[in-house]
């Protein structure tokens, strides 16, 4: 692909100056107004619930329900459950999501096209529709491509836990919860109780890593709760140099810009509930597909996302929980002069109503029932007189209908879980998924068997491009051991097997310069994973470990690795993680963190024909060190400093499947340094 422009376009195309003071003012001005808060101690008070101090028993006793509509421990879920608190956040410095997921068995992450990183599960790609990621309730998945966008995307400081499923969601979820979930809870009114204010400055080697401002505020009383939350961040992907597959390099320093603001607001007056959240993400990229362009293009991804919910108590015994969300999406969005002298131009909006009526029904202590059904419409429109090619028109809409139920039942030999989900897409028909898990817990053992299927009908551009592409089914087969091996120490284990049949499979054509999406017959994986953690007076210390291979499920070429059929692309077999927390003082404490990354493959040069030729990735080690310190001074005043990929090893996200993109470096070695202050009102 060749790419020109005139001197005077080139000298055009210069980053956005006023955001940048923009976000310069907020910092000082924040700085100002933090200063100001420590220093008269206005109220004086930690208004989030102190969990630094939760013993093992008491953290494993936390419920959840992001496998089920009844909360329950994550040792009887239905799942394979992994809990994130705030505290693990605060404690660990994670600067993203990329951080906290990446020490959780299963994750890795990989490039996909135009500087956008995206999530693996389990060896899996599971970037476009195979991983649902929510945030309050409120679908984040973009509903073109259904992919989701990974690195100083969703703000960390505002997250009052993260609940986990490595599998297929509950029978309630469908959709994108194909290979996992990732429900992301925030701080609500009871949690903050008042408000605070966190700054958060990162420094790699040759630029800034991120600087970021969180304001939040909120309070429950009685019957009425109300929560608000603001985040402004500006951040660089990397500072090195990327060279894509025919030698052609540009410095990312100056390139790879994320720039996001997001606001999440929520208020609760007895049963009923509303939610609204505004999300603007900008990335900065010149990578494109196989080529690197001459300039930087901004690719934005934008969203508004609205719920009204109301919980109507019919009885004791029953709820009945109609809901209403709507969403309003612009992803992938191109649409500056720029992108119209590079032919890239892009600009569609997609908007989703969906409606929800929910039973839940709790017949007596040991029997629990849930039903419901769901209806949403997607529709695209082309925002410049672009007709889709499945129709010929500038809009393009479809809809889709389920029914679902669930049954958990606390029999003497096990807690019994029964699901079902019914689904019938305008333009793929009908499609019947069950479920089943059985979970026993024995004093300090306990054990899990589950056998789950999943529905992903193809999104909007899936459609577009391919007018044959059929949906997806997976069938999960997991077996989860756990024991509590005394007071402070627990371990886990747990065996899965995925199969995804007709897998809808991206591609580019390096020839043609075309892209599109087709069904291919098979691929999945299965492995292991195990876990361990201990907490003590002293503080805590976790590991974990992770393997899998695609020996036998695999059947599409472009995420095998040519001699080895056990390993996928982008993706190490092996993964080992070991998370520790000193605490030398009540308040002070030290924490380490080592992941070890095995060696991967992946396409980075072209040999003399312009093919790609398959690379071997070494082994990766990151050490990461952050101290905390708690109540500095006053009550409600944090801070903590580290250091991130302290051996600055020269780790880069590589694509997971073969469609000639060069693995694009991530950051070197960054100093991190927060600070953040809570008080009740």
């Amino acid at each position: 692909m060749n790419f020109k422009l005139s001197e005077d376009r080139m000298n055009e195309h210069t980053p956005n100056k006023n955001i940048m003071k923009q976000l310069t003012n907020i910092f000082f001005y924040s700085v100002l107004g933090l200063s100001t808060l420590v220093s008269s101690n206005l109220f004086g008070q930690v208004a989030d619930e102190d969990i630094f101090e939760m013993s093992l028993e008491e953290l494993m006793n936390m419920e959840v329900t992001v496998a089920s509509t009844q909360a329950l421990t994550s040792r009887e879920s239905p799942g394979i459950i992994s809990l994130i608190t705030s505290s693990d956040i605060q404690k660990s410095g994670a600067r993203d999501l990329i951080d906290v997921l990446r020490t959780i068995p299963g994750f890795e992450f990989g490039v996909d096209v135009q500087g956008v990183v995206g999530i693996g599960l389990r060896g899996n790609w599971g970037h476009e529709g195979k991983i649902l990621i929510l945030v309050d309730g409120q679908e984040m998945n973009e509903r073109s491509y259904a992919t989701s966008q990974i690195g100083n995307h969703f703000p960390l400081e505002q997250i009052d836990r993260i609940e986990i499923i490595r599998g297929p969601g509950s029978a309630t979820y469908g959709g994108y919860a194909e290979l996992g979930v990732i429900n992301i809870h925030t701080k609500k009114g009871k949690d903050l109780n008042g408000g605070s204010l966190a700054l958060k400055y990162g420094q790699m080697q040759n630029t800034f890593g991120r600087r970021e401002a969180d304001v939040m505020f909120g309070q429950a009383k009685e019957d009425l709760s109300y929560d608000i939350k603001f985040h402004i961040g500006d951040g660089n992907r990397s500072d090195r140099i990327y060279t894509d597959l025919y030698g052609d390099a540009y410095d990312m320093k100056d390139n790879s810009g994320l720039r996001t603001t997001m606001i999440n607001a929520g208020i609760k007056k007895n049963n009923l509930s509303t939610r609204f959240i505004f999300e603007d993400y900008n990335l900065e990229q010149r990578d494109l597909y196989d080529a690197i362009l001459p300039v930087t293009t901004d690719i934005k991804f934008q969203g508004i996302y609205g719920e009204v919910k109301y919980d109507a108590k019919i009885s004791e015994k029953l709820t009945v929980t109609p809901k209403i969300q709507y969403k309003s999406q612009k992803p992938w969005v191109q649409n500056d002069q720029t992108a119209r002298d590079l032919d890239i131009y892009y600009d569609k909006t997609i908007n989703q109503i969906l409606g929800e009526v929910v039973l839940n029904s709790q017949i007596s202590e040991k029997t629990n029932l849930i039903g419901g059904m769901q209806y949403y419409n997607d529709k695209a429109e082309s925002q410049t007189g672009y007709e889709f090619a499945s129709n010929n028109s500038t809009s393009l809409s479809f809809y889709n209908f389920s029914a679902f139920a669930q049954g958990l039942f606390k029999t003497n030999f096990a807690l019994i879980t029964v699901g079902a989900r019914y689904n019938k897409h305008e333009q793929f028909g009908s499609a019947f998924v069950p479920r089943i898990g059985i979970t026993k817990v024995i004093d300090k053992f306990h054990g899990k068997l589950l056998l789950s299927q999943a529905f992903r009908a193809p999104s909007i551009e899936n459609i577009d491009a391919n007018l044959d592409i059929k949906a997806e089914t997976t069938t999960v087969f997991e077996l989860e051991a756990g024991y509590q091996m005394t007071q402070n120490m627990l371990l886990t284990a747990n065996f899965y097997n995925i199969l995804i049949n007709d897998p809808i499979v991206y591609f580019y054509d390096v020839a043609t310069d075309e892209e599109g999406y087709t069904n291919y017959d098979k691929t999945g994986t299965r492995g292991i994973e195990v876990d361990y953690q201990y907490r003590g007076d002293w503080g805590s210390v976790g590991f974990n470990y992770s393997f899998y291979t695609a020996a036998g499920n695999n059947k599409v070429a472009s995420y095998s690795v040519d001699g080895n059929d056990d390993e996928l692309l982008g993706f190490g077999q092996n993964k080992a993680n070991l998370l520790a927390s000193i605490k030398v003082t009540d308040q002070f404490s030290i924490n380490p963190t080592i992941t070890y990354l095995g060696e991967r493959h992946g396409y980075a040069t072209a040999d003399a024909s312009d093919d790609p030729v398959l690379q071997n990735f070494d082994a990766e080690t990151f050490l990461n060190l952050y101290m905390l310190y708690k109540d500095l001074f006053i009550p409600g005043l944090q801070i903590g400093a580290g250091v991130y990929n302290l051996t600055n090893n020269d780790y880069a996200f590589i694509q997971p499947y073969n469609s000639s993109h060069a693995p694009l470096p991530a950051a070197s070695r960054e100093f991190i340094i927060k600070a953040k202050y809570s008080f009740t009102k």
